[in-house]
């Protein structure tokens, strides 16, 4: 950090070290305060950057930080009473190192996270044989590399003296984290260290003297696949002692080099035989193993039959007497899943030796769950969801933008009877995909930007052929488009302006005002100052094929090069085109554009896709994902299921539940959605589900004729069943109707509404809410169910016009639209509530996912109540079901003169409720990918 910018932090602490002893701190207070600093500093002549000042001070003093939540087992606290007798000088130094990089990154919180996950694993200075397994659950494109940087720095601190990190299963992935390992914890390139006998080559926090040294016996090195992957002859070559310094080992999920470690180490001087197994007794070892649902978790039913790489690094743990094992992981469904109980009698045989495999990788010791950040942009905040705690409700991130029009030149399925039919042309979204991001790039030079990095994501096929083909025609295409730049041809600067004017004004202006943190970054600009800034944006622009592919005879496009953002000082622009390397391999480092095609059914695998999840400093307001209705709609069904899941385990730590007590509950999708690879799914065939203080919402309307006509006679039934109001049924607003609320409701009658209603979105599943409600009367867990029919008292309906931008006050005044509803000879009007639709989708979506008013969410319950409505419903045990007639103009192409019915369930939270069974049995051929992945690891 230079002078300047340091002595502004500086003054800034003294002054905001007086604001905090009055309250907590504010990015209110914060820029108030940069202000006075600006101002002091002018006074000496010295200019500072206070948007790069702001992020600084938020990072200093935690504003809007994250948290974690930790469910454990017998676990006996060790390092807060061992403390002062650690010297912390590895940790020290990645402190250092990592403000220095980036004096905005949360350090210190990382630094509270680290603390609390090492005092989860074992002491290593604790004598006898010990085994320690857990998981630390974080989110997609988070921060996990450097959680578990610092979690090693701290363990070696602490005495861990074997390092063993299982970087997925890719070859690009592990390259990725050692790099991140030489920058983060060596302090020296590895692949220099090795390959030239010895060299000194200083990196990352290797310019911080400490006096340990971290010898590696693995490293960065490739020439044509993974060869800096670890290999017994160079570890030998190395005579690396194991025990005295700590060793660190990279190594790829791959049964051949688990084996081989698992041999080396069997080699060690310091090996016993133990029962007839080598065993190295008085070394602590800390094996991380990273995207921990991936590829490490047994998929057979019986426990006697495993596969290999389950079976290996359970014989690699065995291996240590002193071992701590964590699992980091985004997508912990299949994790959750694993059997707690195991064979304690199996062997198996590597290289000779016989070794016992030991108890399965099931979390039994402590699971921590990481709360992200409010400047994370994850997908709660790109679907708008609901905080299932708060009951608080955000604007969806307006970054999706819908394809429709790739089929053709990209099949909807790419199979073998159409995989040699390449593309000769791209079709139009992806075409304006890549001028969005040119746009991207332009703009974020105006910010400040210019060498940070940007990247734009393309994944269309898992075939290499295919990911070649694309690649070339993306090329072709950009070199067009940076010629025409070049030109400044009017046609093409037109089409620019059109999509800057349309799309990228309108977005920031929704950010700006929904966004639920402060980023002083994102603002406003002319078109005529990113006009000026295409010209050195574009010329940036790269393209880049990723497979695994190394030899270019047989492909068209040549730039194959790895995407290494280390070596561009002056920052990368690359559009990468891949297939399951950019699904779940290398971090995309200021990633952008999205243009997504792939299509899996499985949860775990889907949510590790979502690559456009992370911190967009100054930025989010450029991200756009572009894909297709139903992958949008997946997503945001896998993002309930996810946020519920979380909220889960959040209660059931209060409760202070073990790991063992933790049954997972995942929504289910109708059955298109796997949880995970059916394989690893036979043991949850008894789980159960539960909507004790949930709200289902019909936000997803069909607009089709019959569907509308269906679910309006299904209204029409209801109020037959439940009779003409009586006075005592009716609630008035400004003399008019408001409510009809029906107290005490018949069960059939409310389930065969909910039933009968159609309704095809992940969040609804007619049979399941239905016994849910049946099973929890018969437990007499719910006073009672009301139904309430809600009405506009307007005057008028304020809806949309077609073509304009939808903001409020671009509104139109209608007369209201009405309907009549019959019972008992008798007839009432009633009139239709508006919802407009503000977002592109073929379905009527409402906004904010919100289809009720808060005020309608208290319509029976008892006036004046204390606590919240949700604290309110639970002490009074009553269910709600709303229904709303909508105004079919808040929607588009819609002309049928019916009213849209929709509803919103409230259940009352229910202790010790009788949950409703839900099946994990998914027929198998659900679990097939579109398309084979000729892109695998093991072809390198």
């Amino acid at each position: 950090m230079n002078d300047i910018k340091n002595s502004a932090r500086l003054i800034a602490h003294t002054l905001l070290s007086h604001a905090k002893q009055n309250g907590e701190i504010t990015d209110e207070i914060i820029l108030n305060i940069i202000d006075r600093v600006e101002t002091t500093m002018a006074s000496v002549g010295q200019a500072i950057d206070k948007r790069e000042l702001f992020e600084i001070l938020v990072a200093d003093f935690s504003i809007g930080k994250g948290s974690i939540t930790e469910m454990n087992g017998d676990i006996t606290p060790w390092l807060y009473s061992r403390k002062d007798e650690i010297n912390w000088e590895l940790w020290s130094r990645y402190k250092s190192y990592m403000h220095e990089k980036d004096p905005s990154f949360p350090i210190n919180d990382l630094d509270d996270f680290t603390d609390r996950i090492l005092d989860k694993c074992y002491n290593p200075k604790e004598s006898g044989s010990w085994d320690r397994r857990g998981m630390v659950v974080g989110h997609v494109q988070s921060g996990k590399t450097s959680n578990y940087v610092g979690l090693i720095n701290k363990a070696t601190d602490a005495g861990y003296k074997v390092i063993i990190v299982i970087a997925g299963t890719i070859s690009s992935l592990r390259r990725q984290t050692q790099e991140r390992i030489d920058e983060g914890y060596i302090g020296k390139s590895s692949s220099a260290y090795i390959n030239n006998y010895g060299e000194n080559k200083i990196i990352g926090v290797g310019k911080y003297k400490v006096d340990t040294d971290i010898y590696s016996l693995t490293s960065s090195f490739y020439r044509t696949g993974d060869e800096g992957d670890f290999n017994q002859g160079i570890a030998n070559r190395l005579n690396i002692p194991i025990g005295k310094n700590p060793v660190v080992f990279v190594i790829k999920k791959n049964k051949s080099i688990l084996e081989n470690l698992i041999d080396w180490f069997s080699k060690d001087s310091n090996i016993r035989v133990v029962n007839g197994q080598p065993k190295l007794f008085d070394v602590p070892a800390l094996i991380i193993d990273d995207e921990a649902d991936a590829a490490s978790v047994n998929a057979t039913k019986d426990i006697n039959d495993i596969k290999a790489i389950n079976k290996l690094i359970r014989t690699l743990l065995n291996v240590f007497d002193q071992n701590t094992f964590v699992g980091y992981t985004a997508t912990p469904y299949a994790n959750l899943f694993i059997p707690q109980d195991f064979n304690d009698e199996l062997t198996t045989v590597v290289k000779g030796k016989t070794y016992f495999i030991g108890e399965d990788l099931f979390p039994k010791d402590f699971i921590i769950n990481i709360i992200a950040p409010k400047n994370y942009i994850g997908a709660a905040k790109i679907f708008g969801l609901e905080n299932p705690i708060t009951g608080e409700s955000h604007e969806p991130l307006d970054v999706f933008r819908v394809i429709d029009d790739y089929d053709p030149p990209f099949f909807r399925t790419i199979n073998k009877n159409n995989k040699d039919d390449l593309p000769e042309y791209l079709p139009e979204s992806l075409e304006t995909a890549l001028k969005s991001f040119i746009l991207t790039c332009a703009i974020r030079r105006l910010r400040g930007h210019e060498k940070k990095h940007n990247s734009m994501l393309v994944h269309v096929a898992l075939y290499v052929k295919w990911i070649d083909r694309v690649a070339s025609l993306v090329n072709e295409r950009m070199k067009d488009f940076k010629n025409y730049i070049s030109a400044n041809d009017a046609q093409f600067l037109n089409e620019l302006e059109e999509i800057f004017n349309n799309d990228f004004l309108p977005t920031t202006e929704n950010v700006i005002e929904n966004i639920d943190y402060k980023d002083t970054r994102i603002e406003l600009h002319e078109w005529e100052s990113v006009k000026a800034e295409l010209k050195k944006a574009a010329s940036k622009i790269d393209v880049r094929a990723v497979h695994g592919t190394r030899s270019t005879t047989n492909l068209e496009y040549h730039n194959i090069d790895e995407i290494d953002y280390s070596r561009y000082e002056e920052g990368l622009s690359v559009i990468a085109v891949g297939g399951g390397r950019l699904a779940r391999g290398i971090t995309l480092e200021g990633l952008s554009t999205s243009y997504y095609l792939r299509t899996t059914r499985m949860y775990d695998s889907l949510m590790q896709m979502g690559r456009w999840f992370g911190y967009r400093p100054g930025y989010v307001d450029l991200c756009r994902l572009y894909t297709t209705e139903t992958i949008y709609e997946w997503f945001n069904h896998i993002t309930m299921a996810t946020e519920e899941m979380r909220y889960d385990f959040d209660e059931m730590t209060t409760r202070n539940l073990k790991p063992k007590d933790f049954t997972l509950k995942v929504r289910n999708h109708h059955g298109l959605l796997a949880i995970t690879s059916v394989a690893k799914l036979f043991w949850a065939k008894d789980i159960t589900m539960s909507f004790s203080g949930s709200n289902p919402q019909t936000y997803l309307l069909f607009k089709d004729q019959k569907s509308i006509q269906n679910n309006f006679n299904n209204l029409k039934n209801l109020f037959e069943r439940l009779g003409f109001p009586k006075d005592e049924n009716i609630i008035t607003k400004r003399k008019k109707v408001r409510y009809l609320l029906y107290k005490k409701v018949q069960i059939d009658v409310l389930t065969d509404f909910i039933e009968n209603y159609k309704i095809n979105i992940p969040s609804i599943n007619n049979q399941v809410i239905s016994d849910y409600i049946k099973n929890q009367n018969t437990s007499n867990n719910i006073r009672e169910w009301n139904i309430c029919i809600v009405s506009n008292t307007g005057e008028k309906a304020l809806l949309y016009d077609e073509g304009v931008i939808k903001k409020p006050e671009n509104r139109t005044e209608y007369d209201t639209q009405k309907y009549k509803l019959s019972a008992n000879a008798q007839e009432i009007e009633l009139v239709c509530s508006v919802r407009n639709q503000t977002e592109y989708s073929e379905l009527y979506k409402i906004t904010k996912n919100q289809i009720d008013d808060v005020v309608d969410r208290q319509v029976d319950l008892v006036e004046n109540g204390s606590g919240s409505i949700k604290e309110r419903r639970a002490n009074e045990s009553k269910g709600l079901l709303l229904i709303y007639a909508l105004d079919e103009r808040g929607t588009t192409n819609v002309e049928n003169g019916i009213p849209i019915i929709g509803y919103s369930l409230h259940f009352p939270k229910i202790e010790n409720e009788v949950q409703v069974s839900y099946s994990a049995t998914i027929k198998e051929e659900l679990d097939l990918e579109p398309m084979e992945d000729d892109d695998n690891s093991e072809n390198e």
